[in-house]
């Protein structure tokens, strides 16, 4: 009876007891959800970023602190962000090329087939080395006609020799008789004048016959004998030229001549050596042995890379401001952190009417080859004049970190050492360890340099918590 009035009677179906603990769990959700909604405001709420000016607006930026133990141990450096005028400099894309005055192609001027092939590309070769062999008839006609030519010659040498031997001519012996015969009778009839035993008419056809001997003699000697020595000379050099002009010709193809020698017929004469024209790297081989070649068609291409050519692609609007031995800093990842000097050496007058560009050539010293011909490169033009009026931000480069799609820096906070402010910027060119600011940043104000990255890590650990 007293079980059925406790369950009907609502007032004592539960005890104090129990309302308590139900008040306690509605009062510890309530302050569970609260804390809920503060932390969601606050993750929903952007934080301020500072514009061009450095005045805040809404972006992405947030605070780092460090407590004073891990600020001691990153070894903080700041730097102020300073302004300066425009010094001249434009920095471009460019590529290196091979110099093309150090470039030079080995070509065979005759027809054949290649027997040997001595070089690979990336090989290193010397003047005159001899870079693959080829066969060719046209060398084997050559040494023929070079043959004949010095057989030709030694004949009309000998001709001229016994042509040049006077004693050998009898139309001069003869006249040379009776030169003697007239001169001999005149010399008698003087004699007789002399004694009173002759008549003058005697003296006077003794001379009459000297003169005659003595003008056949002259004829004889320096008419008929001069002409045939003159035939036999003009003959002889004749055949000396054609030697020569066949000897120059085979040079000119790249045939092996000897020097006042009789050409070796014993061997071989149809083949060939290529030979290196400069010395430098093979960059080029077009041929295998085996293969059949035309004349003037290039087979090896050797390149001096003991000096390259950066080709730099200037807009139009900054042309003015470079001239030929205009100096510039070529950077390139083989370098490293370091840079190359060179100067213009040519600017083409053409412009690219697609791109609005022109080829500005530098001539850069390339020790060692570390520039391959292909690679890309930047070049910072010095021009000595400012390319555009008005002052550059400039903070060093190692202020400058990346956060996913942003560029950040770390701002000191005066007067509260370990707390720092994260900054977005726009980076512009660097040079020399430095990187103009186009956007974020104003004179004055100061960026970690050195500990930098550190910011950074401790930026991304204390996101990942918060994810957490």
């Amino acid at each position: 009876m007293n079980n059925l009035s406790y369950e009907t009677n609502p007032t004592r179906r539960f005890s104090p007891p129990f309302y308590r603990g139900v008040t306690a769990c509605l009062l510890l959700a309530c302050a569970l959800l609260a804390a809920c909604n503060r932390k969601a405001e606050q993750q929903a709420t952007p934080a301020k970023s500072p514009d061009k000016h450095g005045e805040h607006k809404a972006g992405a930026a947030r605070e780092v602190e460090l407590a004073p133990a891990a600020l001691k141990a990153a070894g903080i450096e700041f730097a102020e962000v300073t302004a300066r005028a425009f010094s001249g400099r434009l920095r471009v894309a460019g590529s290196v090329e091979a110099n093309q005055l150090q470039t030079q192609q080995a070509t065979p001027l005759v027809t054949g087939r290649v027997e040997r092939v001595y070089a690979a590309p990336g090989e290193r070769v010397k003047a005159g080395a001899v870079l693959a062999q080829i066969s060719s008839p046209q060398i084997a006609q050559m040494h023929g006609k070079l043959h004949e030519a010095e057989t030709t010659l030694a004949l009309a040498e000998r001709n001229l020799k016994r042509v040049e031997q006077a004693e050998n001519r009898a139309a001069v012996i003869a006249a040379k008789a009776r030169l003697d015969e007239a001169e001999a009778a005149l010399n008698r009839t003087r004699k007789l004048i002399e004694l009173g035993a002759g008549a003058g008419k005697d003296l006077i056809a003794a001379e009459t016959a000297y003169k005659t001997a003595k003008a056949d003699y002259d004829f004889q000697s320096n008419i008929m004998l001069n002409k045939e020595i003159q035939e036999a000379r003009a003959a002889a050099e004749t055949a000396r030229v054609d030697v020569s002009h066949i000897r120059f010709e085979m040079k000119a193809l790249g045939a092996p001549v000897a020097e006042d020698e009789h050409d070796d017929h014993t061997r071989d004469t149809s083949l060939l050596a290529l030979r290196a024209p400069v010395s430098g790297t093979v960059t080029e081989r077009t041929v295998n042995a085996g293969a059949g070649i035309e004349a003037g068609k290039p087979l090896f291409t050797i390149a001096n890379l003991a000096t390259v050519w950066v080709i730099a692609s200037v807009p139009e609007a900054q042309l003015s401001g470079l001239r030929v031995g205009t100096a510039a800093q070529i950077y390139a990842a083989a370098f490293g952190a370091d840079s190359r000097t060179a100067r213009i050496s040519y600017i083409n007058p053409q412009l690219n009417e697609d791109t609005r560009t022109t080829r500005v050539r530098l001539e850069v010293a390339n020790p060692g080859e570390r520039l391959k011909a292909g690679m890309f490169v930047e070049v910072e033009f010095q021009t000595g004049a400012a390319i555009n009026e008005g002052t550059e931000i400039v903070i060093p480069s190692l202020a400058l970190q990346r956060l996913g799609e942003r560029t950040v820096v770390f701002l000191a906070e005066a007067g509260q050492p370990g707390h720092f402010t994260v900054r977005t910027v726009e980076a512009g060119s660097a040079s020399n360890g430095f990187t103009r600011i186009l956007n974020g940043l104003k004179a004055g104000e100061r960026v970690v340099t050195k500990g930098s990255f550190t910011l950074k890590a401790q930026l991304l650990k204390g996101e990942m918590e918060d994810d957490h």
